[in-house]
């Protein structure tokens, strides 16, 4: 990427994940879940299993080697930073499915011990009840998914937050990146109440052929994004 794209971030790769949920036998505990016929036909059964089974995620053991990758990563960071973890499947933006917003990130403060604890927190997100049932609907095998995660600092206060693709997947026009944006913490993703979020398609080359699809609600400037972000986006997108 280009230098300044992804500031001081790392990422956690998806054999991370794959080695813990091994290293603690919860594939074997969660497909023994699965073939409950009462957990198949009850709603509630399943809901209140699965919160059982993030539970177990969060207080499972990392192997030796994950536990000393992880401090390593910590320390790299001043002391006292925030650290953002933020979870990314193996199962989103496949053909005929999304799957943005099914699972969580969460800030791992200063005080809170070892990063491992928020980690095990996004890799327990993969198994909440919504991103379950999503992958069910769509036939997708459970224990093929799997979670990686980008840590990079947390930052407070932001302008905007939002989501940036190298192509036009939604209305599919040529020369073109896909941008939602939204102001401050306010997620694209999951918006809270009737939050809408900024819709721009931003031509490849020209910031004058730029098309404002869909205005936020939240500001009342003419857009979140001005020209000078937009380029500085771009040239990263590029």
């Amino acid at each position: 990427f280009p230098k300044g794209t992804v500031p001081n971030g790392h990422a956690i790769p998806f054999h991370f994940y794959d080695a813990f949920m091994k290293h603690n036998g919860f594939y074997e505990q969660v497909t023994a879940l699965m073939n409950d016929p009462k957990f198949k036909e009850d709603r509630e059964i399943q809901v209140d299993a699965l919160k059982k089974f993030r539970g177990d995620i969060k207080d499972g053991d990392l192997p030796d080697w994950m536990r000393t990758a992880l401090t390593e990563l910590h320390q790299e960071y001043p002391r006292g930073q925030s650290l953002r973890c933020r979870s990314s499947t193996n199962n989103e933006d496949l053909e005929g499915f999304s799957g943005a917003g099914l699972y969580e990130s969460f800030t791992h403060k200063h005080d809170e011990g070892h990063l491992s604890k928020s980690i095990k927190q996004v890799f327990a997100s993969l198994w909440n009840y919504r991103a379950f049932e999503e992958r069910e609907f769509y036939r997708i095998d459970h224990l093929s998914a799997a979670m990686g995660i980008l840590v990079h600092p947390n930052y407070k206060d932001e302008q905007a937050n939002g989501v940036a693709v190298t192509d036009d997947i939604l209305y599919e026009t040529e020369g073109t990146y896909y941008v939602n944006v939204q102001v401050g913490e306010d997620l694209v993703t999951n918006p809270e109440g009737d939050a809408v979020p900024e819709e721009t398609l931003l031509d490849w080359r020209e910031n004058e052929k730029d098309q404002s699809m869909m205005k936020s609600n939240l500001t009342k400037k003419e857009a979140i994004l001005n020209v000078e972000q937009r380029d500085q986006l771009r040239e990263f997108l590029s």
